[in-house]
């Protein structure tokens, strides 16, 4: 949760509040401590004195960047995605449709999460991560909990094939992640992000086909 001392910053615009966490989150893919305050006031559009006035310290900056990131995920993926449909294909589209959507508006949010997780054993709100690890597995958990066996076909193990699927998938997003094409905020141009979608799909259809019935 996000805690009340950030109240001022909470208080502004919504588009100014993503301007700078945006900007806040690219810096810090360099790691907390070679990121820089005055890269991110010059990419938000703001003054410094009005970063450490919505935030007081670089640090508290970082562990507010943290929670808010976690929040996101939960409210606009975990929280929306129906973990209770029982083809786990539909629930891998929906889910990456949410990520997608999500990368839209914050563009190196999950780079951003996985840089803390990798970052220095020292590194401000490490501990933060904890929840973020227990919502993404909590979320896989209910997919496969719910994911209905019966749709694969009989001479092929379930477990084995949704193995295969997620490291189909996982592979898909890998080799596309350094052809995809942004604009200078970080945002998916629109042509390209149908695109991508498009492919993504085709490959779920060609394994609805291998595997299902």
């Amino acid at each position: 949760m996000i805690a009340s001392e950030y109240e001022k910053f909470l208080s502004i615009e919504p588009e100014k509040q993503e301007r700078i966490l945006n900007a806040a989150m690219t810096e810090f893919l360099k790691g907390f401590k070679n990121a820089s305050t005055d890269n991110i006031v010059r990419e938000a559009g703001i003054s410094k004195g009005l970063l450490f006035h919505y935030f007081g310290t670089k640090e508290n900056l970082y562990n507010f960047l943290v929670d808010k990131a976690i929040d996101l995920v939960q409210t606009e993926l975990v929280d929306l995605i129906n973990t209770h449909q029982p083809d786990i294909l539909d629930s891998i589209w929906q889910l990456s449709l949410l990520k997608q959507d999500l990368s839209q508006r914050f563009p190196t949010i999950f780079e951003f999460v996985a840089r803390v997780y990798l970052d220095d054993k020292d590194c401000p709100a490490k501990e933060h991560l904890a929840r973020f690890l227990e919502i993404r597995a909590k979320v896989m958990q209910d997919v496969y909990e719910h994911c209905d066996r019966s749709l694969f076909k009989d001479d092929i193990p379930p477990e084995k094939a949704i193995e295969i699927i997620q490291w189909a998938m996982t592979g898909f997003s890998e080799s596309k992640a350094n052809e995809v094409k942004r604009d200078k905020q970080g945002r998916l141009i629109g042509e390209n992000y149908d695109t991508y979608l498009e492919e993504f799909k085709e490959y779920l259809e060609i394994l609805r086909k291998c595997f299902y019935k």
